[in-house]
Formats: C-alpha cells, structure tokens, sequence
C-alpha cells in the first residue's frame, strides 16, 4: 500500500490523477502598434491580449481555458478535480488535498491534444464609394488547430501530521491556431499561439481531523504570437484603386498597402509578461470513503508588451506607436465530492463556474490617445459538470473513466480566430504501481463538439469603406492522450 495520499478512492490508497481548447472566439482583427520610440517598438498589448483570447476555445474547454493539469484527471473527464489526492497534481486543484498527503511526492507528465477543427463557409469584400465593387472567396479551412503537448510538473511534501507544502507548473490558458497564409478569411482567421504557464507555490494546514484549509500564489508567464493577413481584401482592394482616390488621405493609402493576400495587416511576436494572482481551498473529509472540496483561482491581470506589431485598423496604416492593453484572465470556483462505495469502486463529482463575464471587452489606444483597437467580446460565465468512477481491479491496478459537459462562453458572439462551442467529454484512464513507490498514469479522452453556425464582419476605411463578411459553420472533435509517472519518497 501507497504511503501516500488516498487515492481516488479511499484515503490510504494510491488512485488518480486540458493546450488545447479550441481557442474562443476573438480576433486580432486590425491592431497595429509597433514600437515606443526610436529602437525598442513597443506594442501594446492590445494584440497580445487579443492573441490570448485567439487561443484557447473550441474543443478542450471554454473560451481558451484549459483543463489539462494531470493525467489521472484526464481519465476521469476532470471529475472530482477538489476532493481527489491520487498525486501531487493538487497543487493545481485544490491545495488544502496536500494534508492527507503522509510522504513527499512528485508527478510529472502532460497531455497531448490531437485537434480536429474544421472551418466551412464564405467570404465577401465590398467597396463601398460612388459604386459597389465586391470580391467573393472561401473561407474554409481544415484543421486550424494543430497538435499541442501540455506539460505538468508538481511536488508535494509534508512538513508535520499537520502541515504540509507543494509547487507545481501547469498550463491553465492557451493554445495554437493556424490558417493559410493567403487564407481569404485572412483578417479574420490567421495565426495564433499562446501558451500561459501557471508556476505555484502553495501550502495547506490541517485544522481539524476532517477539516483541511489550503492557499496558493500564482505568478503566469505569457508568450504569443499572432499574425493577420489580407487574404480576399487585397483583391477587392486591387479591383477598385480608383474608389480610394477619392477618399482620404489614410484612405488612398489602403490598396498601396494591400499588395497581396498574404500581406500582414495584424503582426506580434515574442511577447511576454508576467500577471499574478492566488488560490485557496477547502476540504472536509467525513470518513475515509467520503471527501468534499471546494477550490477557488483568483483572476490574472496580465499586461503586454511588443517589440514589433503592424496593424490596419481604423482606415489607416499604424506602427511604431505605444499602445496599451490588460487582459483579464477570469477567477473560477470548482465544488467536488469523492465517495466510495465499495472497496473496489469509488465515484466523484465537479461542478466548475468561471466568471468569464469580466471579459466585456478589449480595446488598446495608440500613446496619442487615439483608438487602437476595440473589440466586444460579450462573453458569459460558464458551468462545467463532469461525473466519473475509479476501479481498483487489483493491487497494483486503478481503472477510471468519466464523462463531462463544458459550456461555451462565447456564445453570444464567435470568431474563426477561436471557434468555441460547447462540448462533451468521454474518458478511460488508468494507473499502473511497479511498486509501493512508482506507479504511471495513463489517461485518453475524446472530445465532441457542438457545430455552430456565425458571421463575423470587417469594415477598413474612413470615407471610402472596405467591408468584409465571412460566414461560418464550425465543426470541432479532439482527441486527448495523457502520460505521468509519479514517485513518492
């Protein structure tokens, strides 16, 4: 028998332990804020945030929120996330779970996400001045996410019968989207890759037999890029050259720019910044075959920086300027149950709420005061409930599955950039003990998601208006394969 942590299961055994998500739906549309100064070009985070929330949505979890933080959690479609203490991943659920550890322990693994999101639809560019000159095209594209490894390293380690510590990386937000270059949905759809890394540092105290407090400081490590290009607008540009010259200054401008459809219109690279936040938990243990938790992650603030951005917003070609942007990465609540029925069998429970209405909107202004960029997002809070049960088939043998249902929190408004819809989770999962001290964790899911029917639309120009509208039927599946090892010592 394990020295360490109860299991999925039961307090004194051995049980249990989301990079991609299909990103939610905003775009980079048109930012262009380049540099401060003379060397360094500083951008403002308006297209990093933007970029953030480009990537993460459609398959693995709401908006671009991931759940991936272990393996063994990934064969229970996440259920019973706040109550389990199968290892140390609860450094990244709910750290008051480090009381029941009795030795120190490491895990360390990740999941990898196998995406299958394919976009169907439309697009059309139209001049609009003394005539109308429009330009149709596609705006299908197969496979907009590419696969992903999301990493996870955690230790835990009691003090005393009373106290106890933990440290953890994980991945909480991100992933990666990827359209053509000369992609003539190009302003609405091009690339994107986020990854926000979660370092933790937490510590949990024993209260009362049953009765266990724990609380946690995250310190989130952004990196992203997106780019943006012309696709269809550089034809209709090119076809109605005339139609601007009797616009504005800036509006003459445009086809001189527009030169082919993979033409950048929204550029950001090597971005980094650091936002931190905490969490805290509770957990009450009524007998060893019966746990309840609940756990709570503060929001993150982050705040961008660029060394070299273009965009084409606002009628008019902009770089080298200031902008400024935060992005507000939400708080979220998880209540959990863990009982066991029998000696063998054990069931657990989640019921996740993230408060994804803080994210209304996000906007940057150039240093001038001038607008940058402003994008609604309208997006909603989110429930998350997932069910699921563990199996001891023998000693050295945990079998686990689950099964889960994740909202959508862009459900007022999409975008090809983060096709976010709702969707079902279907999980196995597995830990193997090679002895008392080693054990793995093998985990698989397949996600199902909901086919969403959109429109987004596009307007370049100041008197002489570029428009652009794209529709959109979206179509989203993944397929999740999970691997940690463990050691207690």
């Amino acid at each position: 028998m394990q020295k360490f942590p109860p299991t999925g299961r039961n307090s004194n055994k051995n049980k249990e332990i989301n990079l991609h998500s299909v990103v939610s739906s905003f775009r980079i549309d048109q930012i262009f804020i380049n540099n401060k100064g003379s060397q360094m070009k500083k951008f403002n985070q308006s297209i990093l945030a933007t970029a953030m929330l480009l990537a993460a949505g459609g398959a693995n979890a709401a908006a671009f929120q991931l759940a991936e933080v272990s393996t063994s959690g990934l064969g229970r479609a996440y259920a019973g996330e706040a109550a389990i203490a199968d290892n140390a991943s609860v450094v990244a659920t709910n750290p008051a779970l480090m009381s029941l550890f009795k030795t120190a322990q490491f895990s360390t693994g990740g999941v990898y996400i196998d995406s299958r999101i394919n976009m169907n639809g439309d697009v059309a560019s139209s001049i609009t001045s003394t005539m109308t000159i429009a330009k149709n095209g596609s705006a299908s594209q197969r496979n907009v996410v590419p696969g992903a490894f999301v990493p996870n390293l955690y230790f835990v380690a009691p003090v005393n019968d009373k106290f106890a510590l933990g440290a953890g990386m994980n991945v909480n937000f991100g992933l990666k989207s990827e359209y053509d270059d000369s992609y003539d949905a190009g302003v609405f759809g091009g690339k994107t890759d986020l990854s926000a890394i979660n370092l933790n540092l937490s510590g949990a105290y024993r209260v009362t037999e049953g009765l266990s407090l724990g609380l946690g400081v995250n310190a989130v490590y952004a990196k992203a890029q997106v780019e943006r290009n012309a696709g269809i607008i550089a034809d209709a540009a090119k076809m109605s050259q005339n139609a601007f010259n009797v616009g504005s200054e800036e509006d003459k401008e445009i086809p001189k720019y527009l030169t082919s459809q993979d033409k950048s219109v929204v550029s950001l690279q090597d971005r980094a910044a650091w936002g931190f936040g905490w969490n805290a938990g509770v957990m009450y243990q009524f007998n060893e075959a019966n746990r309840i938790g609940l756990a709570y992650h503060s929001k993150v603030d982050i705040d961008f920086t660029d060394r070299t951005a273009t965009s084409l917003g606002a009628g008019v070609i902009k770089a080298g300027k200031t902008g400024n942007l935060t992005l507000t990465l939400p708080d979220y609540l998880e209540l959990s149950g863990f009982h066991q029925l029998t000696d063998k069998l054990a069931v657990h429970y989640s019921y996740k709420y993230t408060h994804w209405s803080r994210l209304t909107k996000l906007n940057a202004n150039f240093e001038d005061g001038k607008k940058a960029f402003d994008k609604e997002l309208q997006y909603s809070n989110n429930s998350r409930v997932a069910l699921g049960a563990s199996y001891d088939l023998y000693e050295k043998l945990t079998l686990r599955a689950g099964i889960a249902y994740d909202q959508a929190a862009s459900r007022h408004q999409r975008s090809a950039a983060i096709p976010d819809t709702d969707r079902t989770w279907y999980s196995l999962g597995a830990t193997y003990k090679f002895t008392p001290n080693l054990s793995v964790d093998l985990g698989y899911a397949y996600l199902k998601g909901k086919k969403v029917h959109f429109k987004e639309v596009e307007t370049i120009g100041k008197n002489v208006m570029l428009n652009t509208t794209a529709n959109y039927t979206s179509q989203a599946h993944a397929n999740l394969y999970g691997l940690n090892l463990n050691y207690s010592f």
